[in-house]
């Protein structure tokens, strides 16, 4: 027979006057937590809850095609304005 154990990591950390809040670095590397990850933001009464999202190989290379499509489109003269205004045309049309 197997368990699967999981131990938790508590610390303490505050809200900035920015709404940004620190992950200790215990936490962080216990979880893997790297600069850029993205999270869900979960509020439950007087808990918040951060869930990792974890975008998928072909999720990821759709992001990878936006920059590189948004930085191209800036070379060539288009505003991020009129950037926007294509991507909304073009999900509006989808």
């Amino acid at each position: 027979m197997s368990y699967l154990v999981t131990v938790m990591v508590v610390e303490l950390t505050r809200l900035s006057q920015k709404g940004q809040v620190v992950i200790p670095t215990s936490v962080r590397r216990k979880l893997g937590l790297k600069q850029g990850m993205r999270f869900l933001v979960i509020g439950i009464g007087d808990t918040v809850v951060l869930r990792r999202l974890e975008l998928g190989e072909e999720a990821m290379k759709i992001k990878q095609a936006l920059v590189e499509s948004r930085r191209k489109a800036e070379k060539i003269g288009f505003t991020q304005k009129e950037i926007e205004k294509l991507i909304h045309e073009t999900r509006k049309g989808s």
